[in-house]
């Protein structure tokens, strides 16, 4: 059945769908943006959505001596009073909460004082900008600049070590050499533990291949790699893993094309869902009807794009 598609696309008239190419005589239609897609989506909650949705930020009326964060950059210097001791070089160290209680702006208005000690003794204050005591004590939560919340980073440890699951994104960090390397989609991987992120996200899932055969093969075995993730966004859990595995909902998927996917590479004649799974989803897709059929394009940020005649991948730059 392939076979008589590719043909058929063969045959027809070629179409200009690069630069100084245009189509005469047929309007295009409107563009569709991932953003569409996904508030189409927004009322399906998967599991993968609500795992770790209990894990929430304390809030700040909840916040016991003792309570710590990770300093994940020295800027963090920066949210200190003239007051504090010492606040050179404070990356690496934890920080407790001692107290809170009320203070005054460099304007004179009331603020809120959050003080903070250091592993190494040295005392924080932390004026917060704009809140008083009151308001600060109302809040759900508070995040400290620059700093990680070790409390969260434990309970995902807690909740996600030991659980095999299947990851979605090629993007990984390999600790070991301090670099990022090219990985695999949609494979079975085991976490082996959380560690705190840094100041971007708020924590590092490390984890192996399971597969001991695929993880040789791809020079993987023996390894560990990481991924940043944070609460929301594209580094949110649902965006980076999935509990089931992804070939058994895809049997019609032949052997050959599922080993292009998992290494997010594609070739001609590969459908729409085999080119979403093996890249991900596009941020912008085009549609074009001609005399021919439909025409459609999926554009990416980074300057691949892909171009399907009849269902199927007939161009593409990758």
């Amino acid at each position: 059945m392939r076979l008589s598609r590719a043909l058929l696309i063969f045959i027809l008239p070629a179409l200009a769908l690069g630069a100084g190419g245009c189509f005469t005589g047929v309007e295009s239609t409107p563009r569709i943006r991932q953003a569409d897609v996904q508030r189409q989506q927004a009322a399906e909650v998967t599991s993968e959505q609500l795992f770790l949705s209990d894990i929430k930020p304390v809030a700040p009326s909840q916040w016991q001596p003792g309570r710590k964060w990770l300093v994940a950059n020295n800027r963090i210097a920066l949210i200190f009073t003239p007051a504090s001791e010492n606040t050179d070089k404070l990356k690496g160290h934890q920080i407790f909460f001692e107290s809170v209680k009320g203070a005054t702006s460099l304007t004179g208005d009331d603020a809120g004082e959050i003080t903070f000690r250091t592993d190494d003794g040295r005392r924080l204050y932390y004026r917060v900008p704009g809140l008083t005591q009151e308001r600060i004590d109302t809040l759900e939560t508070l995040d400290i600049p620059f700093a990680v919340d070790l409390d969260m980073v434990c309970r995902i440890n807690d909740a996600m070590t030991g659980k095999r699951l299947y990851v979605r994104t090629p993007s990984w960090y390999d600790p070991a050499s301090r670099s990022a390397v090219n990985g695999l989609r949609h494979i079975e991987v085991r976490v082996d533990s959380v560690v705190p992120g840094d100041e971007n996200f708020l924590a590092a899932v490390c984890f192996s291949v399971v597969d001991s055969k695929l993880a040789a093969a791809a020079g993987m075995a023996g390894k560990e790699f990481m991924l940043y993730m944070g609460r929301n966004g594209s580094r949110a859990f649902d965006n980076l893993f999935a509990f089931d595995n992804p070939r058994k909902r895809h049997p019609e998927i032949q052997d050959d094309v599922w080993e292009y996917i998992i290494r997010s590479r594609i070739k001609k004649n590969m459908t729409r869902v085999e080119c979403r799974l093996a890249l991900g989803s596009p941020p912008s897709v085009e549609r074009v009807p001609t005399h021919g059929g439909m025409v459609e394009r999926w554009s990416y940020t980074d300057g691949v794009y892909l171009i399907f005649e009849d269902g199927y991948l007939t161009r593409f730059r990758q």
